[in-house]
């Protein structure tokens, strides 16, 4: 009981054209290479975005904390304060006081 030997695939999908097995090959390494690039590019973008991400939500805080600061500065009490504490200023008829 002989076996019988298997024809390869590409000679079974095309066996009177040793050119159109070598454009099947072809095809089929481009598409491959690209379904590698595509897949690559995707990993990059998605790093990217959560790059993105975290550096929006850091941008967010940050401006939360400015606004607050801002809030704060806005109020005159808090502008009186800074002026007698950082500047020095005092009120009319008020007698400065030197550390």
């Amino acid at each position: 009981m002989g076996r019988k030997k298997k024809t390869p695939l590409l000679k079974r999908l095309f066996p009177y054209s040793p050119f159109l097995r070598i454009l099947f090959v072809i095809v089929v390494m481009s598409t491959v290479y690209i379904a590698g690039y595509s897949m690559y590019h995707f990993y990059e973008i998605k790093v990217q975005e959560s790059r993105l991400t975290e550096e929006k939500k850091h941008l967010l805080e940050m401006q939360e904390a400015l606004q607050e600061k801002k809030k704060d500065l806005e109020d005159p009490s808090v502008i009186e304060k800074k002026a007698r504490e950082d500047l020095g200023l005092v009120k009319e008829r008020e007698i400065p006081y030197i550390k």
